[in-house]
């Protein structure tokens, strides 16, 4: 505007000049002279002025067409956040988590002794589920499916063969639970169902395949620099009609503590309480040996974990004592006693990662719960793949032939503490996992 008004005034001012030129000379030109030159003079304001009018709306259209451009601009930007934040699935499936994997297996058995066998088969596993949180991690519900044959041996193994003339596989509830852990009590974690197992173990008191079923609570809270822990568990073995349910009861407490040189220990002391023991029908229901009814089972477990030569390391010493033992059994008196020594080193999680381990493990016959500890740990020959009375080492390695694949293999050189002093016993395996 302050430009429109510029060029008319100069105009005008030309004008005037123009004008008094044309007076001083009005006595020697004829009147229409002055008329023609004024028409002359507005003619061109008015062209001036059209020009003026041209140019301000052209600079008018185009600041708008910026304007609206920036907002265009502005309005898609915040579409594309909002799709960003916003996932294409359903928002049923919003903090859902899957899980699984899929292990294929060659093993092979042989013993010597009074029953010599062999035998090869080809096996595989099946696992996957879902965990679903709320409330911030504060609620999760998780269930896992996975094959196995039920009840063949109390749940320690997910396997299947392949055999039954291309039967169809079985697949079963293998975890089901619920957990919270409450932010105002942190530390603080109650899970019941068919739960993973909460314990500070090894494979001597729970094979790793097993899950129990009940309700447990964990708690732990730092002290001074030390983590300390304490664990409860209440476990539904077996429910029975006639009333006498063999329960479980599991009280555990322990530290996590650091050491010298960078290393980390673990330490927990676990009592396990049996009721009704004998009524799961693995003993025979003689009034006269029914020293294992309440069995009670003494653990200490200790763990340190260390880095030498760039690979962590852990060494672990568990040791079981029956607190209960009665057994009047000829050779199996006062056979309370069992323990297992471990060391590990390397740790698989993406291609190129290795680990190795082994283990020497002296389990006595009334030691631990045959029904719970490594099925696979066992002589050829024993019922249920019962695992007691049995001593030996395991050796195992691994190696991530990709971020997801591992190949593996393990060797177990198993015989009896009380039977044949010839009866060895060699399982080798071969596996092959993927993780999904």
């Amino acid at each position: 505007m302050k430009n429109r008004m510029v060029v008319p005034a100069i105009v005008l001012m030309l004008g005037a000049f123009v004008l008094s030129a044309a007076t001083v000379s009005a006595a020697d030109k004829p009147e229409q002279d002055v008329a023609s030159l004024i028409k002359a003079l507005t003619e061109r304001l008015e062209a001036q002025d059209k020009k003026i009018a041209n140019l301000e709306g052209k600079l008018t259209d185009e600041a708008l067409h910026a304007a609206r451009t920036e907002e265009i601009a502005k309005i898609m930007s915040d579409m594309r956040a909002d799709a960003g934040q916003r996932s294409a699935m359903p928002q049923w499936l919003d903090d859902l988590t899957f899980t699984g994997d899929f292990r294929l297996r060659y093993e092979h058995r042989g013993s010597d002794g009074i029953q010599q066998r062999e035998r090869s088969r080809y096996r595989f596993r099946l696992r996957f589920g879902f965990i679903k949180s709320w409330l911030d991690d504060q609620m999760k519900v998780g269930f896992r499916l996975a094959s196995g044959d039920n009840n063949t041996v109390f749940g320690r193994s997910a396997n299947q063969t392949f055999t039954g003339g291309f039967n169809k596989k079985d697949v079963w509830i293998d975890q089901a639970y619920a957990i919270y852990s409450p932010k105002a009590i942190p530390g603080l974690t109650i899970i019941g169902g068919k739960i993973p197992n909460i314990l500070e173990h090894t494979d001597l008191t729970f094979d790793s395949d097993l899950n129990p079923e009940g309700f447990a609570v964990a708690y732990h809270r730092e002290l001074c620099g030390i983590d300390v822990f304490g664990n409860f568990a209440h476990i539904v073995v077996n429910e029975s009609r006639n009333g006498h349910d063999t329960m479980l009861h599991v009280y555990q407490g322990g530290i996590r503590a650091p050491l010298p040189g960078g290393m980390k220990s673990t330490v927990a002391v676990t009592w396990y309480d049996f009721e009704n023991y004998e009524d799961l029908g693995l003993v025979a229901a003689d009034p006269a040996n029914s020293w294992n009814r309440d069995m009670k089972i003494f653990n200490i477990l200790a763990k340190v974990q260390f880095k030498a030569c760039g690979l962590p390391w852990q060494v672990y010493v568990d040791w079981v004592h029956n607190c209960r033992d009665g057994d009047t059994t000829p050779d199996f008196q006062n056979a309370d006693d069992g323990y297992a020594l471990g060391v590990k080193v390397g740790k698989n999680k993406t291609k190129g990662d290795w680990s190795a381990g082994y283990q020497f493990k002296y389990i006595e016959m009334n030691s631990t719960p045959a029904i719970l500890n490594d099925s696979e740990f066992a002589t050829d020959s024993a019922a249920l793949g019962a695992t007691t009375n049995v001593k030996g080492h395991v050796f195992k390695v691994k190696y991530n032939l990709t971020d997801f694949l591992i190949a593996g293999g393990n060797v177990f050189l198993v015989k009896p503490i009380v039977g044949d002093p010839d009866e060895n016993n060699f399982i080798m395996q071969f596996d092959l996992l993927w993780k999904f």
